[in-house]
């Protein structure tokens, strides 16, 4: 009796030892989905031991989700770059674990493929996915038309609205064929590598330590090797562990 009092005790406080993170994302196919599965939630369950912080997944739109993190009001989110931590303020994983194919779609009969680089852009009238200030993520200062979705930066390019729609060269796969029946072409810009995000508050702190120091050590034993293999969509870091 006595010991299984002792095991239930030991099961209790570890019960209530274990914190919740609650990880407030928008859903990408493949890296975040509705379900739980996807690269990115297996890299939280890798680096988190759920045992210790089983996770909570919140699905939001994008820029909501990284307000709800820099409010306190969730633990973790995905899909930073350097240009989206200054501007949300928050704390940010001190490796990248993925990065972001930023291309440049436009019509070639309207924008000479010599107009698209980093100089050059900000001259023209440039579109992106609400809440991916590409420009920004790109180092370059420009203003841009926030379109809804890929089929609406289809719509625009047509209609003149917009010159040039930059995007995550992956969101567009699911529109690869009214991108081809509209004449549109894509051109390379940059790999710009994305950060998870922390919450800026002492507990979110500690969290992001946590996170740097197990995937630090997730490194130096393999786990972490073996885990991009499993996963060859995202792209690898190059720790300097």
């Amino acid at each position: 009796m006595k010991l299984l009092c002792s095991v239930l005790l030991l099961c209790l406080s570890s019960f209530l030892a274990a914190r919740p993170v609650i990880i407030e994302t928008s859903l990408w196919p493949g890296f975040t989905n509705a379900d739980g599965s996807g690269a990115y939630f297996a890299l939280a369950k890798l680096v988190l031991p759920q045992e210790q912080y089983p996770l909570v997944i919140r699905p939001n739109d994008l820029g909501r989700a990284w307000l709800a993190v820099k409010r306190g009001k969730a633990d973790l989110t995905f899909g930073l770059t350097q240009a989206d931590i200054r501007s949300f303020g928050l704390e940010a994983s001190a490796l990248a674990y993925d990065a972001d194919t930023i291309v440049a779609v436009y019509l070639p009969d309207r924008v000479p493929r010599t107009d698209l680089t980093l100089l050059r852009l900000p001259a023209l009238q440039l579109g992106w996915e609400k809440s991916y200030n590409y420009a920004a993520a790109l180092g370059i200062q420009a203003e841009g038309f926030e379109v809804q979705n890929p089929a609406h930066a289809i719509q625009l390019l047509q209609a003149g609205r917009i010159s040039v729609y930059l995007a995550e060269s992956s969101d567009l796969i699911a529109v690869a064929k009214q991108l081809q029946a509209a004449g549109l072409q894509q051109q390379w810009l940059a790999d710009v590598p994305v950060y998870a995000g922390f919450s800026p508050t002492a507990q979110g702190r500690q969290l992001k330590e946590q996170w740097d120091q197990r995937v630090k050590l997730l490194w130096q034993n393999g786990q972490m090797q073996a885990f991009y293999q499993r996963y060859p969509a995202l792209q690898r870091p190059a720790p300097v562990f």
